[in-house]
């Protein structure tokens, strides 16, 4: 879904510029407006390109945020896992213990 987002993003960035280049290029305008135009629009869509770049490196930060918070309860929960885990292991094996000595008395 990530690359689908930056595909879509990458596309309606070049459809705006391709759009806006030819929109002012079919102009009946003069040179020195065409060329004030043409820089008009490049301010903008640079002004743009920065929204969008924070607006991604924001949500970026956020979803790094997230991942890390559900890295850490994942470990704990596993290291609660284990914990009882080895105690049931360790339970059993005294029981197994606690049997075997019980066979050879009775011997």
């Amino acid at each position: 879904m990530k690359e689908n987002y930056k595909s879509f993003i990458r596309g309606a960035l070049a459809g705006s510029i391709a759009g806006s280049i030819a929109a002012l290029l079919f102009a009946p305008k003069s040179g020195r407006e065409l060329r004030q135009d043409i820089t008009d629009r490049a301010r903008h869509v640079s002004d743009k390109g920065q929204e969008l770049a924070e607006k991604i490196s924001d949500t970026s930060m956020e979803y790094t945020d997230k991942i890390k918070e559900t890295a850490s309860a994942v470990i704990h929960e596993i290291g609660q896992w284990r914990k009882k885990s080895d105690i049931a292991s360790t339970v059993s094996v005294s029981a197994v213990s606690v049997q075997e000595n019980t066979g050879e008395d009775a011997l």
